[in-house]
């Protein structure tokens, strides 16, 4: 009677489990760090955004750099500020200290230095000194 029964025993379907928590195990931390890797080259074209603004800044006043105040968001494509990519807001451009996904922007003797702030470090520093 039960010697012709089709389907899985219960040891099959554990080692299918089995497997699959390893997978996922593996998988997801990979999934993690790649998104974390994303946000980061986010902050990067960011800071490179607001060195292009800085510069056409430059350009037209007679090569004098922006304070920070003169950066606004219309001088950016679209007339809008890029997102953080860590809080979906507009990005703050703003003296430099450590915000994550933000960028700092500082002028000091006609030398610029812009840096982009990451999860948990600077991602990157651009100048012109």
């Amino acid at each position: 009677m039960f010697g012709n029964s089709k389907g899985f025993s219960l040891i099959e379907l554990m080692i299918v489990v089995v497997i699959i928590g390893i997978l996922a195990a593996v998988a997801i931390p990979n999934y993690i760090a790649m998104q974390n890797r994303a946000k980061e080259s986010s902050v990067k074209a960011n800071a490179h955004s607001v060195q292009l603004v800085v510069e056409d800044y430059s350009v037209r006043n007679n090569g004098v750099y922006p304070a920070v105040g003169d950066i606004v968001a219309g001088d950016f494509p679209g007339g809008v500020f890029p997102d953080n990519p860590f809080t979906g807001a507009p990005i703050a451009v703003a003296a430099p200290g450590f915000s994550q996904g933000d960028v700092g922007y500082a002028l000091a003797a006609g030398i610029y230095t812009i840096e982009g702030y990451g999860e948990t470090a600077t991602v990157l520093t651009l100048s012109n000194g």
